[in-house]
């Protein structure tokens, strides 16, 4: 069947969009299929056809792209993985699967119970998080992110290591003995990750520049209003009082993953994710950097602090 483009350049099937609520379903099968234009011809770029990547279950096309661009089907890449992760020596896993933009985008959550590390100078114990990601719209690439789940709580935590790629560069070949490179390679950047969080406990802060630093992150809309004043309630009173009464950075960051893990990721995965590291990395340069550590505890005139700001 041929599919045609628009005058808008958008199919006449319908796109993904991002509205559509999350599913864990991830065993359908995506092919690529040729596009053309009103007049029945194909529509190129650079004397590339462009490509329409389209579900073969329901139609949908997931997205755009040439020729050169390779699928790899989420069901082959999720068998070859957990493959390299039991011949890794990782332990047992636990699997979350999160599937969004109508399978756009495939995101797997692996939790290693095991895999775990001690944050000492706050008293707090993480585990390996290891989230394998895959697109169809070229949003990602075929790779995972390194992050951590807090033990006392169960919240997730992301790192600012880079991600790791699941194939070698241009190809969609699963090679198990280079995915296994990068599950090692992943587990050294895990433990990198751990002290810079060792760091960020050991920044001591007052009760009232954790509540500024909420308030000029609204202000750079990396929180919506809603966002700072549900974090500030957390900040304010603890959930867990022995591990979280320190006033640091860590523990405001803990206020930040308690709220995204509990009230927003399970409707809203991607916008959790995207608000979990831009806190992360604020805070973090927060840390490091003296004159960003200012901007952040800056006292927020009235008229500033009451612009809401809107959601994405």
């Amino acid at each position: 069947m041929r599919r045609y483009l628009c005058s808008e350049g958008e199919l006449k099937n319908v796109m993904a969009r991002n509205t559509k609520p999350t599913s864990d379903q991830f065993d359908y099968t995506v092919e690529q299929s040729p596009l053309f234009d009103r007049n029945g011809k194909a529509v190129k770029v650079g004397g590339s056809p462009i490509m329409g990547n389209f579900r073969q279950d329901n139609g949908v096309c997931l997205g755009t792209s040439t020729e050169a661009y390779e699928i790899v089907n989420n069901n082959s890449v999720v068998e070859v993985v957990e493959d390299a992760f039991a011949s890794a020596g990782l332990g047992d896993f636990e699997r979350e699967i999160v599937v969004a933009r109508e399978g756009a985008r495939f995101y797997g959550v692996y939790d290693f119970p095991t895999q775990e590390r001690h944050i000492a100078n706050v008293g707090d114990v993480v585990s390996l998080r290891l989230t394998l990601n895959n697109s169809f719209d070229r949003s990602c690439g075929l790779n995972w992110a390194v992050g951590m789940m807090r033990k006392v709580c169960s919240n997730g935590m992301c790192s600012l290591v880079a991600d790791t790629n699941v194939t070698k560069k241009h190809s969609s070949k699963l090679d198990l003995s280079f995915i296994k490179e990068g599950i090692d390679a992943s587990v050294e950047k895990f433990d990198a990750s751990v002290e810079a969080f060792k760091n960020l406990g050991k920044r001591e802060i007052t009760h009232e520049q954790g509540g500024l630093i909420l308030d000029n992150l609204a202000i750079k809309k990396v929180l919506s209003e809603s966002l700072r004043d549900s974090i500030q309630m957390v900040w304010d009173s603890p959930t867990f009082t022995k591990e979280d009464e320190g006033r640091n950075l860590y523990n405001l960051y803990n206020a930040t993953t308690e709220h995204l893990t509990r009230e927003v990721q399970g409707t809203r995965f991607e916008y959790a994710n995207r608000v979990n590291r831009g806190v992360l990395t604020n805070l973090s340069r927060a840390e490091k950097s003296v004159d960003h550590f200012a901007k952040l505890t800056a006292k927020v005139p009235e008229k500033e602090k009451a612009v809401k700001v809107v959601a994405l």
